[in-house]
């Protein structure tokens, strides 16, 4: 058999492996397309930064807005009013655990999902307060899902006093139709002293057309790989 020949059906086999064994694909998801309340800031594709700094001189004897991610924006009331809770279409007393749920930040968007489609990300939980048990939350539909709280934060942290450490997740859609998902951090019980979350490598992992803004970098590769293969092909038809 031709050499070009041998390489081409080893493509061909390496493709259709690929789509037999993993007809799915993943999109990196953009933040910056996302509604944001309180101290938030969208880096790059796939990451995300929140904190409840803000309201008060957080961590003294640090300045107040050392730990702010914006340096400007503080973290979204929750106590006072429900400015957070309105924000997440939240009942006031969602946020509460065993205290009183005071600041916050969040994120939120709502699409289309089917049934199967998976929500992956990285996340890292971090934390100056030791009293109270701040936390980190998903938000699916309405559901608050608890990604970590104080009491996970077992780790020293180069900038915080402690942190979860990057911490892989994934929820998986059910069933198909439309879901408001959000992601935040929350200030229990007092607003002195400030939690973080820190989330990375977001992705959606679907069979159908991506609801999110998708990773340039991901729909480059797909278009270079479809090149080679038209490339490849046009070589066999020259021989």
């Amino acid at each position: 058999m031709p050499k070009t020949s041998v390489l081409m059906s080893a493509a061909l086999g390496f493709i259709n492996l690929a789509i037999a064994a993993n007809p799915s694909y993943a999109v990196g998801i953009n933040f910056s397309t996302w509604s944001s309340s309180g101290d938030v800031t969208t880096p790059s594709v796939g990451s995300a930064n929140l904190s409840t700094d803000g309201l008060n001189s957080d961590d003294f004897p640090a300045n107040n807005g050392t730990f702010s991610f914006t340096g400007t924006v503080p973290a979204t009331d929750a106590f006072f009013s429900t400015t957070l809770q309105d924000f997440l279409g939240l009942s006031a007393t969602s946020l509460d655990t065993s205290d009183f749920a005071y600041e916050g930040s969040a994120l939120k968007f709502t699409f289309n999902a089917n049934g199967g489609d998976k929500l992956t990300f990285d996340y890292n939980f971090l934390t100056n307060d030791l009293l109270n048990i701040d936390y980190s939350f998903l938000l699916v539909n309405g559901s608050v899902i608890t990604l970590a709280d104080v009491s996970n934060a077992l780790n020293s942290s180069s900038f915080f006093a402690n942190e979860t450490g990057t911490t892989p997740f994934s929820y998986t859609f059910t069933k198909s139709g439309t879901y408001t998902v959000g992601l935040g951090v929350v200030d229990i019980g007092d607003n002195n002293v400030t939690s973080a979350l820190k989330i990375s490598n977001a992705e959606l992992v679907t069979t159908t057309a991506v609801p999110f803004e998708f990773d340039p970098a991901l729909g480059l590769g797909a278009m270079g790989a479809v090149w080679a293969f038209k490339q490849a092909k046009k070589k066999m038809a020259k021989r």
